[in-house]
């Protein structure tokens, strides 16, 4: 009797051992699963920290629209070496869409078919009114054969009424009644700057409409068809920018007086002025008056892109100026007008254009 209550008491000890030992086994899983658990938890908190991707909202691709002018194809062949330049920069592909009138850029953006545009001054307040555009950067351009970095050349330039030295004309009165060439109702320099000068320069004439009735004007579509025309005795004056007359002569197809030093951006006293006009041969292009100064034309980009991406782009842009090989190519790098002229900002540079726009369009 006795040894059969041992063997149970050592049986029933032997089980408790067993249980014990089973809960135990069963319990370590789960209490490695819970500091896994944890461990993982503690590293993504801690991954989340240090390694935000901030590009991960980023577009997979940029899309820059461009006005076509004469030629799509030149404007794209142009836009070539920013495009491999942004892609190097920023890591995505870069693609350039071409719209045949500015108004078509200015609509392109609107719908979200282009992520940035690159259009004169005023079309670019259009943009900022219709589709929300933000100015990152202002180009500098530099007329010479030899393109290159000159801190000395600022970011604006001058709209310029032109004729021909064998037409009669040489003041803005004397333009009354004649055939002349605008560029494009949306162009700063073709269109809006001149006829702010006029409204401000001749008596009587208060609005855009008072101007086209008191000119005969034609639309040109671009720069050098306006100065085409007039070549073409079409007209017998018209808008356009210095740089365009510098340009044109430059390939041969104008022979235009001034300009000695082939830059932009320089004002021209009215002395000057006629000083030029005196000393040009007959049926050579000369210049009668000049606009005020007109903020050279931004890279906008859209309000919808990512904040960080708007500031990679800013970032790309505004080092253009130290890249040599950039600068020879394209034949223009970026500023940020607000550092050299001490502004607010980028935007604040195009409040000029913006009172343009106050007088030449109706809300």
């Amino acid at each position: 009797m006795r040894n059969m209550f041992i063997k149970v008491v050592l049986l029933t000890f032997l089980l408790l051992v067993a249980v014990a030992c089973g809960s135990a086994e069963a319990s370590a899983p789960a209490e490695s699963e819970t500091e896994q658990e944890t461990a993982v938890t503690d590293s993504g908190e801690e991954a989340a920290d240090v390694t935000i991707d901030e590009r991960a909202d980023w577009p997979e691709e940029f899309v820059i629209g461009v006005f076509a002018g004469d030629d799509a194809e030149v404007a794209l062949e142009g836009s070539e070496p920013l495009q491999e330049y942004l892609e190097a920069k920023l890591g995505i592909p870069v693609v350039a869409q071409t719209g045949t009138s500015y108004s078509a850029v200015i609509e392109a953006m609107r719908a979200g078919r282009v992520d940035a545009m690159q259009v004169g001054p005023f079309s670019f307040v259009l943009a900022e009114r219709e589709a929300g555009a933000i100015p990152i950067a202002t180009t500098v351009n530099e007329s010479r054969d030899v393109t290159e970095y000159d801190a000395d050349l600022f970011p604006y330039y001058f709209s310029v009424f032109v004729t021909k030295r064998s037409s009669g004309i040489q003041t803005l009165q004397d333009l009354e009644g004649i055939d002349f060439a605008f560029v494009d109702p949306a162009s700063t320099s073709g269109r809006n700057a001149p006829v702010v000068r006029l409204i401000n320069e001749i008596d009587g004439l208060e609005t855009p409409e008072d101007v086209d009735d008191w000119l005969e004007p034609i639309f040109a579509g671009s720069h050098p068809s306006a100065v085409q025309a007039l070549i073409n005795d079409k007209v017998t004056a018209a808008a356009t920018y210095e740089g365009n007359l510098i340009n044109m002569r430059e390939e041969g197809i104008a022979e235009v007086c001034g300009f000695e030093e082939g830059r932009v951006g320089v004002p021209l006293s009215q002395e000057r002025l006629d000083k030029v006009y005196e000393e040009c041969p007959e049926g050579h292009l000369v210049v009668i008056a000049q606009s005020d100064p007109i903020p050279n034309t931004p890279f906008a980009i859209s309000p919808h892109l990512p904040e960080s991406f708007r500031n990679a782009v800013q970032e790309a842009l505004l080092a253009t100026a130290d890249d040599p090989e950039f600068i020879k190519e394209y034949g223009s790098w970026y500023v940020d007008p607000s550092e050299m002229l001490d502004i607010a900002d980028v935007s604040a540079f195009y409040d000029v254009v913006r009172n343009i726009a106050a007088i030449t369009v109706e809300e």
